[in-house]
């Protein structure tokens, strides 16, 4: 029921934030007396700073909804950040338990220093192209090839049946026959 109500809330959060980013496209082009095309051409860093403060400038209470869009940009960075981050903590303090028992907090703070200075060349003044290459080459094809890897691993390789096993033990029922076939041919044949 939960997942259901994640998944719901979260296409139709998705749908709405269409709807808001190509008004606001609209109005740039209106504004600009181009096409919106050509107000779209804009992506990733320029369309979020450039664009959006451009048309946030022009409304009434500017001030008030430029704060609202920053903070909302500075709890979405952070909130993908924690997500990202706690798949890998879960997995490292899962597999290393006698190690890092009773020291998280370090490995949490030796992870995020790693993080830290791993981001500071972004600050330099070569660092829109080093966030351009991540955008480039850090996401899109190179997570769904490693999604891919991942779901072959776990279908093909593990087996299907020992993944059920895993699944029931953790859930208390077995997976049923759609997740199965989703598992083994849907999910890669998508990717």
């Amino acid at each position: 029921r939960d997942a259901l109500v994640t998944s719901t809330v979260n296409c139709l959060t998705s749908f709405l934030s269409g709807f808001v980013i190509f008004t606001v496209l609209g109005y740039m082009a209106e504004m600009r007396d181009v096409e919106v095309e050509d107000v779209a051409r804009d992506k990733g860093p320029s369309l979020l700073f450039i664009t959006y403060p451009e048309a946030i400038a022009n409304m009434v209470g500017s001030t008030f909804f430029a704060i609202i869009f920053f903070l909302m940009m500075i709890t979405l960075g952070l909130d993908s950040t924690f997500g990202g981050l706690e798949a890998l903590i879960t997995a490292v303090m899962d597999e290393y338990p006698q190690v890092l028992a009773g020291r998280r907090e370090l490995f949490v703070l030796g992870l995020i220093t790693v993080c830290f200075l791993g981001s500071l060349s972004t600050l330099t003044y070569g660092g829109a192209y080093v966030v351009k290459l991540l955008e480039e080459f850090g996401a899109g094809c190179s997570i769904l090839t490693v999604v891919l890897l991942e779901t072959i691993a776990v279908s093909w390789c593990y087996g299907i049946q020992r993944f059920s096993h895993d699944v029931t033990a953790m859930l208390g029922s077995p997976p049923g026959v759609f997740w199965k076939l989703c598992w083994v041919a849907v999910s890669p044949a998508l990717l």
